[in-house]
């Protein structure tokens, strides 16, 4: 079942994907769910495709989506789908080119498969657990730097204030010391390039299921390294995720246990919107 659940993950990332190239240039309609959260009509058509692709292939599956009502569908399976129909609408609605498509199988909390597609460059990353990770064919593997000071290390943006403060204190810390930064707007994209070895080491301290549940699959079946900033593996809890090649990792520890001192270590507010899938604990 899994080899066909990652073919079908596979092509309806795919079929998102090119839906979304076609649909950058058009006008777009777009509405705020709250604070720096914006969501388009994009964003539902592409759901709608990739909840209509998954339930023909899987009709006794779940489906736990970021817009609208698939987020209920199935809710007693054994199987759950976790889709981000567009990963980086904000850089979608202002045309920027750096946007994906995420779809992943867990059971449980056991996140099995996934894919990941970024249609304007066609890169279409996929992996098992347990039977490696890829990108257009070829073998996922985290980067070989073991100087922080070599590090090109990428984060995104909280959309509260308080999480933000403690994004900001990270990157103050971070910026003095690796060799360059980024930030991506597209954090499904944050790890797959840390999988690739585009990134050392990658970060967000607000971050909800749909985000890392393929991504963080590929960062660990590519040699990594993902956890929380208190250093616990990474889950499906939402909240904040660290990813690096492994040899990092406890410099983006580091600055997370710092940056959370400084500015205060209160829950993360996004992970309360968060429903934890059947099983998970």
């Amino acid at each position: 079942m899994l080899e066909a659940a990652l073919e079908v993950a596979i092509a309806t990332a795919r079929e998102a994907g090119e839906l979304l190239r076609a649909r950058l240039q058009t006008p777009l309609t777009t509405r705020y769910k709250g604070i720096r959260d914006v969501v388009t009509e994009v964003d539902l058509e592409a759901q709608s495709l990739i909840v209509e692709r998954l339930q023909a292939s899987f009709p006794d599956h779940a489906i736990w989506a970021e817009e609208g009502h698939a987020a209920t569908v199935g809710a007693a399976a054994d199987y759950t789908w976790i889709v981000d129909p567009l990963d980086g609408t904000n850089n979608y609605s202002r045309h920027h080119p750096t946007f994906a498509v995420s779809i992943a199988l867990a059971q449980g909390s056991d996140v099995l498969l996934g894919a990941v597609y970024e249609p304007l460059r066609d890169f279409l990353f996929c992996g098992r657990r347990g039977q490696g990770a890829f990108v257009n064919g070829r073998p996922l593997r985290v980067s070989s730097v073991e100087e922080w000071s070599q590090a090109l290390v990428a984060c995104d943006w909280a959309r509260d204030e308080t999480t933000r403060a403690r994004v900001l204190q990270m990157v103050n810390l971070i910026i003095p010391e690796v060799y360059t930064f980024r930030t991506l707007g597209a954090a499904a994209l944050g790890f797959c390039y840390v999988a690739a070895g585009w990134l050392d080491a990658y970060f967000s301290l607000s971050l909800m299921p749909w985000d890392v549940a393929a991504g963080a699959l590929f960062v660990a079946e590519a040699g990594g390294t993902a956890t929380t900033p208190e250093g616990a593996p990474w889950s499906l809890a939402g909240g904040g995720y660290l990813a690096s090649n492994g040899r990092l990792h406890q410099h983006l520890l580091d600055a997370a246990q710092a940056a959370l001192a400084e500015c205060g270590a209160e829950p993360n507010p996004r992970a309360k919107r968060a429903k934890p899938l059947r099983g998970y604990k």
